[in-house]
């Protein structure tokens, strides 16, 4: 078995990142507010650079994000909105490393996390 030390930091990346989007997704109502706590968090753990750009998407006005979560709790329509992050970094084994993460479906990164 060949032992690649990059590969292994590029996963503890990965890991480290993802579980920082879980931590804080209770602030990506305030975008500002959840990229600083990611960033914070990951610098605090990952002795690299990896140039963390985090997009949580669109931003609606007040009135229509206000709408679609009282449509979301009232209604039961279900939408997409602030639901996906798309986060870009790079690790020592790949340059410009993008995935897109899906907030509401906790229960399978929390199974890539601790396995």
């Amino acid at each position: 078995m060949k032992l690649n030390i990059n590969e292994v930091y590029h996963k503890y990346i990965i890991r480290v990142v993802i579980f920082a989007l879980f931590t804080f997704k209770g602030q990506l109502r305030q975008p500002n507010v959840y990229k600083q706590s990611i960033d914070s968090f990951v610098k605090k753990r990952i002795p690299w650079k990896i140039n963390l750009y985090v997009d949580t998407g669109e931003r609606l006005s007040k009135e229509e994000e206000r709408d679609l979560l009282l449509d979301e709790l009232l209604n039961g329509i279900k939408t997409d909105y602030l639901k996906c992050v798309r986060i870009i970094f790079d690790t020592p084994a790949k340059k410009n490393y993008a995935m897109e993460i899906d907030l509401s479906d906790e229960k399978k990164y929390e199974d890539f996390l601790y396995s």
